[in-house]
């Protein structure tokens, strides 16, 4: 399966009415394909300067917040995705994986299929996170960084703790009250997840994730399938692939309207059957999780495993900005 490299047309399966032909589920799986670096990009990046590492991250950073932004206001109104792409320069979007040119396609139809070009941002959105994550690594050796704690730690926008929630966020009878000391314990634990960045972490079956939405606790317990658990008990079952999270009613998992402060599409978290999720933080409002694990998931993935990952096929050496 290959992808043209041309701004305006796309040949083979991703022709104008192929690339539509797939179904959703189909059609997502094939971008799924498409969220790391390919294997050159890296040589490319290894050989940059300090300077030039650091200017494309910031570069990558603006285009996630703006993909992310997208990807919100296509929950509150789908017509915006199409918007968003008209107004799209195809110069900033990156030619690895064929990306420019699947963007070039989905947005050339105009009417409906809004569903396949959310998919189309979300995805991206992941292959970015990616590319800004192997920036930020070869940054951080190149300048001498051993202690990958300090690099989370950069990673990490906001580092301070999130609003205090309420005294009452026992999710069992059997955990007890929560006294307020306590509670400041708690949340100075978590640190905020970089926004736009797809992190994968594991949950094994049965594990407890602690996760705030805004400054409200929620949890999600592994299994199959794994559940989200907001401070009042309430259950939410995820199902099997992609799961927007937020107060919108059309999302998979609809919070509770009552926690205002929870953007209406706040949360993606996706799961493929495996002890693993991957969750992508959506709001301006902020997801948090606890330091130790926000550290091992930004260090998931690191460049000295990129050259074992497989089904990267050879791109062109074009030199991308993404601005």
């Amino acid at each position: 399966m290959s992808y043209a490299h041309s701004d305006t047309t796309v040949v083979s399966d991703a022709s104008r009415e192929g690339v539509i032909q797939d179904g959703p589920t189909e059609f997502e799986s094939r971008l799924a394909f498409r969220t790391k670096v390919p294997a050159e990009r890296l040589h490319e990046f290894l050989s940059w300067p300090i300077y030039k590492l650091r200017r494309e991250s910031e570069h990558v950073s603006r285009v996630l917040k703006r993909i992310a932004e997208a990807v919100v206001n296509s929950m509150e109104n789908p017509a915006s995705t199409n918007a968003f792409l008209q107004d799209l320069d195809l110069k900033s979007i990156s030619r690895d994986h064929d990306w420019r040119a699947i963007f070039s396609t989905i947005r050339a139809h105009e009417g409906g299929y809004d569903g396949y070009k959310r998919t189309v941002l979300i995805r991206y959105l992941q292959y970015l996170s990616f590319r800004k994550r192997l920036l930020e690594y070869i940054h951080t050796r190149k300048r001498g960084y051993d202690d990958m704690e300090s690099y989370a730690d950069d990673l990490t926008e906001y580092p301070s703790p999130p609003p205090m929630p309420t005294p009452d966020t026992g999710f069992e009878g059997g955990d007890g009250p929560v006294s307020e000391d306590g509670l400041r314990r708690f949340t100075g634990d978590f640190r905020r997840m970089p926004m736009g960045e797809a992190l994968e972490i594991p949950v094994g079956h049965g594990e407890k994730l602690d996760i705030m939405l805004a400054g409200h606790l929620f949890r999600i317990i592994g299994g199959h399938p794994p559940s989200l658990i907001d401070q009042n008990g309430v259950t939410y079952f995820l199902k099997d692939g992609r799961n927007m999270v937020g107060r919108h009613p059309e999302s998979d998992v609809p919070i509770d309207q009552n926690f205002s402060d929870v953007s209406r599409a706040h949360l993606i978290v996706e799961w493929e059957g495996s002890e693993r999720i991957t969750v992508i933080d959506l709001s301006s409002r902020g997801c948090y999780i606890r330091h130790k694990i926000l550290e091992t998931a930004l260090t998931l993935d690191t460049p000295e495993h990129a050259f074992d990952l497989p089904g990267w096929e050879n791109d062109d050496k074009e030199e991308v900005t993404i601005n």
